[in-house]
């Protein structure tokens, strides 16, 4: 099958890519003009590759969930072992320096707000002892026991609740027995023995089936959960918790150190009382000071409460040492046979920064545990390698992410549940409720868009892709990433809903239109995102109307020097006409929903796990507008002729478009597009920026 590839020096170094360009002549002044588009008509034999490119393009049409779900790739090195210890790569806090305010900010005023309308619940168990428990997104699919580390309690989850990748969880966030909130009558120093009060808790509040999230002394209590009640507790996720074989004591030489209970005494004392020395004491282990939660935060009491009034302190540390799930014996304990009779999965999360719980002991014995086969369900660990102890307070959003790939990969997946199927859900609900609205335009065509969100302080122009048209993004409008933005999602000229009463052949042209559009529903300042072909136009917003386009987000779009096409062998193409492209694109193309669903999840879906079903409404309409978009071939001319750069494109002339840009250019890509070659758009991108192309700047993100 014919495909769209990368230009035939890619992967070389920028200089070396330059040098061959100018030998070639790729690079020159010319004041000679591209022929007419209407005059290139492709031959029948060459054909087959304009079509390839058109149902590769519809692919990431249907294919909405690729990406939606933000999944950190996470190779066989990261999934199957632990990562090897490596020197931590210096930071990029650039972003963080340039703005005004701690980034993390609403996600702690959101917590904030979360807490203070959550109540505390209280249960008392059959021993006696009084546990306590708040729970978050109540009603929600997933049910997400949360066990708290040493010194915080419930509080801590609040900040979980809010982000994106957990609005999907019901969170149960129980302060075990020793913690601020439960009781302590009877001093409980074993991990597995809380496990059973926790279970004693979660029996009498109707949960009969959750997976279990323990955060560093927690951990030890996630464990027992699952390993004791796996028909409750289907997976532990075990995050900056303490190692498989326990924590270990050591002096200010290395040397392993014997803790009575007098030393534990000790080790406790050294916590400050006094809320402002506590505060930096903690701080001390951040591993991003810079977006650390504020002393002064709403939240910060909650945490200084949970730390000076936990009951079990000294008990929670000699559980934290006596802990020992291994088949090894340790300073503290003998061999065990937990892991060996384990039932459920165990996932463990750690960072390379975590300077309270020490990484390099919790990567080895986790490697040895997955090369040694400890556990019969096997245990499977996820690394990030700049997140340190308190990721949860200085970095959520870099916790949520990692946490939220594990989820999907290793608990909806294996269940056969889409991960993205409450968006496709929610998308397709608010569909039926927005109404898709029409304008003539001065040339007499009409154009059709739908407005989602509406209000919301930031626009944004959608531009859709080949074969797709507004109702795709509704995905968007849906996502939390998004709640902010008022979408206009525009159908250009020869788009589904919109007429083509005359061929346009350029995307320039057609941004024109869509600023005419622009202008009849006032629209007077926005940001623009360009969606594979959509780009080309996205990028003629920017570039002649800055007063109005400030940004274009050019998202898998076409490369700023167009599209190629190759043959079988990988030969490049030279497209000569278009006389017939229509009748040839009906003959290949599928026109039923089915066929064209099977064809495009089976050849072009990176993630055919999170692809939408068959039989879900938002394939209807996505099928809808990938059939009946009347200028298929007008919109692959545009594609192929499309060029902004100084440099000579294989269908059109060095172009000065670049130069004349006065808006921010930003390129979003990903390196398993199957569509749209990324090393093509990689290396001209990369060129781009180095030889300043464009005088206001460009920037890419690569996935």
């Amino acid at each position: 099958m014919a495909q769209v590839t990368q230009d035939v020096n890619e992967g070389m170094p920028l200089e070396e890519e330059r040098a061959k360009d100018e030998e070639t002549g790729a690079i020159e002044e010319t004041e000679a003009k591209a022929p007419e588009a209407e005059t290139r008509t492709p031959s029948k034999k060459k054909l087959i590759v304009v079509t390839a490119v058109v149902l590769a393009t519809i692919a990431l049409i249907i294919g909405l969930s690729v990406g939606l779900t933000q999944r950190n790739k996470i190779d066989d090195s990261k999934t199957n072992t632990s990562l090897s210890i490596k020197p931590a790569e210096p930071k990029n806090n650039e972003e963080t320096i340039m703005s005004a305010q701690n980034p993390n900010i609403d996600i702690f005023d959101n917590a904030a707000v979360v807490m203070n309308e959550t109540k505390l619940e209280l249960k008392e168990l059959s021993s006696g002892e009084i546990m306590s428990y708040r729970e978050f997104n109540k009603g929600q699919p997933h049910n997400l026991v949360y066990l708290p580390g040493f010194m915080t309690d419930d509080s801590l989850a609040s900040i979980l609740a809010v982000l994106p990748q957990f609005q999907d969880h019901h969170i149960i966030a129980v302060n075990p027995i020793g913690w601020n909130g439960s009781t302590m009558k009877k001093s409980v120093y074993a991990h597995e023995e809380n496990a059973d009060q926790v279970m004693e808790l979660l029996e009498a509040i109707g949960i009969d089936q959750a997976i279990a999230m323990g955060y560093s002394t927690g951990g030890g209590i996630a464990f027992y959960l699952a390993q004791k009640y796996p028909d409750v507790i289907t997976t532990a996720f075990l995050v900056h918790s303490i190692p498989l074989d326990g924590l270990r004591s050591v002096d200010e030489n290395g040397k392993l150190v014997e803790l009575d209970m007098g030393g534990l005494q000790r080790m406790v004392s050294i916590y400050p009382e006094e809320r402002d020395a506590l505060f930096q004491f903690f701080k001390t282990y951040s591993s991003h000071p810079e977006t650390f939660i504020p002393e002064d935060h709403e939240l910060v009491d909650y945490f200084y409460t949970a730390a000076v009034n936990m009951p079990g302190k000294v008990e929670a540390w000699k559980a934290n040492f006596d802990f020992n799930v291994s088949p090894i014996k340790t300073q503290y304990s003998e061999p065990s046979m937990d892991l060996a009779s384990l039932e459920s999965n165990i996932v463990v999360i750690h960072g390379l920064n975590d300077i309270a719980v020490p990484a390099d002991q919790v990567e080895h014995i986790t490697k040895l545990a997955i090369s040694d086969n400890w556990a019969p369900q096997g245990i499977i660990s996820y690394y990030n390698d700049h997140e340190g102890h308190l990721v949860f307070v200085d970095n959520p959003v870099a916790f949520a992410k990692i946490y939220r790939t594990a989820f999907e990969e290793q608990v909806l997946i294996p269940n056969g549940i889409n991960p993205n199927i409450k968006i496709f859900d929610d998308a397709a609900a608010l569909l039926e409720t927005t109404v898709r609205e029409e304008k003539i335009l001065p040339s007499g065509e009409t154009m059709s868009y739908r407005e989602y969100n509406k209000g919301q302080p930031h626009k944004l122009v959608f531009l859709p892709g080949f074969g797709g048209d507004d109702t795709m993004t509704s995905v968007l409008a849906v996502l939390p990433q998004f709640q902010d933005h008022h979408i206009i999602s525009v159908n250009p000229i020869g788009w589904y809903g919109s007429t083509m009463n005359t061929p346009l052949y350029s995307h320039e042209e057609n941004a024109d239109e869509v600023m005419e559009l622009l202008k009849l529903i006032g629209v007077d300042q926005a940001m623009a995102m360009g969606y594979s072909t959509g780009g080309g136009i996205a990028f003629y917003l920017a570039q002649k109307y800055p007063n109005v386009i400030t940004t274009a987000f050019l998202a898998h779009s076409i490369p700023l020097n167009g599209l190629r096409y190759v043959d079988l062998t990988g030969e490049v193409l030279d497209v000569e006409s278009f006389d017939d492209v229509e009748s040839m694109l009906d003959s290949f193309y599928p026109n039923d929903q089915d066929s064209l669903y099977d064809f495009i999840k089976t050849y072009f879906s990176s993630n055919p796990d999170g692809f939408p079903p068959k039989d879900h409404a938002i394939n209807l309409y996505g099928a809808e507008s990938s059939i009946n978009m009347p200028g298929k071939a007008e919109a692959t001319i545009a594609n192929s002729v499309f060029n902004v750069c100084p440099i000579q494109g294989q269908y059109s002339e060095a172009s000065n478009a670049l130069a004349l840009l006065k808006s921010k250019v930003i390129v979003i890509h990903g390196s398993e597009d199957m569509v749209v070659s990324p090393t093509q758009v990689e290396s001209v991108t990369k060129l781009a920026i180095a030889e300043q192309w464009a005088p206001s700047g460009m920037v890419s993100y690569y996935d």
